[in-house]
């Protein structure tokens, strides 16, 4: 098992923890749960962006930035197809 296999198998973990917290948050019943949960929460996210910032310093997660006119592109088209979407629940 390398060091990589190793980091994405604690990205996921955290990202699973994470969505059991956050559950627990919404859903809490009273104050010391909700308190607790978001605790837990953020301490989760905090753990999860730590990996991941070790991930991209270590060169095992790399990013790129995309040209404007391409998100401009893509959000254009997911409007179009909410909007015909839309338009079919309708129907």
């Amino acid at each position: 098992m390398g060091d990589k296999f190793i980091m994405e198998n604690l990205m996921y973990g955290s990202k699973v923890v994470g969505d059991l917290y956050l559950h627990g948050f919404i859903e809490a019943t009273n104050n010391n749960v909700f308190v607790t949960f978001t605790k837990a929460l953020q301490d989760t996210a905090k753990m999860h962006q730590d990996i991941f910032k070790a991930m991209e310093k270590s060169g095992m997660y790399t990013t790129k930035n995309v040209e404007e006119s391409k998100i401009k592109k893509l959000k254009e088209k997911l409007e179009r197809m909410c909007k015909a979407s839309n338009l079919k629940k309708e129907d």
